[in-house]
């Protein structure tokens, strides 16, 4: 697949954060990307263009981008880069399949593995990306981030090499998409710092104490590790990620001062947008997230290995209660701790 000399045709399927973002920067240098937009959201974008910004709006960019609403309206798809979170997955693949068949070359960028299930019924030809990148959206055609980063992509079976070789060079100005041999483990390596997603959703981390910042630093970090273990156990093994804490320094961290992990935590968050599960559950009131396939799925594993895993149990138990409620309430640190001791002592 010449990308640079056929100039395939590109769909972004998906403009929420993640898609919206990476179609506007890959728009910015070629004329062949699509984003399939819906509703207001493409109203705003066809009329105004895609405002991306970097941290605050005065930083702002206006690109225009192509817009459709849906995929019958090119005669042609040659490669169709897949942006929704898992939860809608299933449909849009039979989407996508229903209207182009199993002819483009499918790249998916969703968090986990449940991923690898659903899409395998539809697609021969599929590429899982790892993406490292903070993004989010204000509102209908306006989307913030504060770490432009890059995507990993690789393949089970480590075949279209030459597709991905051709994705990455043709797309270097747009944005870097890096190749690995060993996807899974860079997957894992993610879902790692996915976890923290139900943590900070869960825990209300914008009016606390220095009692419950130690507290906060301590089950942030301690769930953390625990996932580790958990991925070591069932042979998964660290993928170095830029941009990532190292696993050892993970480990390194719940020996030392809980007070100053959490301090530390409450300056990264104060300096980066809200998370992925954050954005569902408070901004947009849904009781609607990736919880069953990010901390569901470490749960999962840990039983299948008989490994103890009250921090991620606990975690898990309490979002899956928690997000249901309406109005939705974070919990305070101790609350939460108090629910992890419990299963700590038994």
């Amino acid at each position: 697949m010449e990308i640079t000399q056929n100039k395939p045709v590109i769909v972004i399927y998906g403009a929420g954060a993640i898609g919206a973002t990476i179609g506007g920067w890959l728009s910015s240098h070629y004329d062949k990307i699509y984003l399939l937009a819906r509703g207001e959201n493409a109203r705003v974008i066809k009329t105004k263009g895609l405002v991306i910004y970097e941290n605050t709006l005065e930083n702002k960019n206006v690109i225009k981008v192509n817009i459709i609403e849906d995929l019958n309206e090119l005669e042609k798809i040659d490669v169709v880069i897949i942006a929704v979170k898992n939860y809608d997955l299933e449909e849009v693949a039979k989407d996508i399949y229903a209207k182009v068949g199993d002819k483009p070359l499918v790249i998916a960028l969703q968090n986990g593995v449940e991923n690898q299930k659903i899409l395998p019924k539809y697609f021969s030809k599929i590429i899982y990306g790892v993406i490292i990148l903070s993004a989010w959206r204000d509102e209908p055609g306006i989307y913030g981030y504060n770490i432009k980063g890059y995507v990993i992509i690789g393949t089970l079976t480590n075949s279209l090499q030459a597709e991905m070789k051709t994705i990455k060079y043709s797309f270097i100005r747009g944005f870097k998409f890096k190749i690995s041999q060993n996807i899974q483990d860079a997957i894992h390596t993610k879902l790692i710092f996915n976890l923290s997603n139900s943590i900070i959703t869960l825990i209300n981390h914008t009016e606390i104490d220095k009692k419950s910042v130690s507290i906060l630093g301590h089950i942030y970090y301690n769930t953390l590790v625990e996932g580790i273990s958990i991925f070591e156990a069932a042979g998964f093994k660290e993928h170095r990620l830029p941009g990532l804490i190292p696993w050892n320094v993970l480990k390194k961290t719940v020996q030392g001062s809980d007070e100053k992990s959490g301090i530390m935590l409450i300056n990264r968050l104060e300096a980066s947008g809200p998370n992925s599960m954050t954005q569902d559950i408070i901004m947009r009131q849904k009781t609607q997230s990736e919880l069953e396939h990010l901390n569901g799925y470490i749960v999962n594993l840990a039983k299948n290995w008989g490994i103890s895993a009250p921090y991620n149990n606990t975690i898990y138990e309490l979002c899956k209660s928690q997000f249901q409620k309406k109005p939705y309430e974070q919990l305070k640190a101790d609350t939460v701790w108090n629910h992890i001791q419990q299963k700590l002592n038994r």
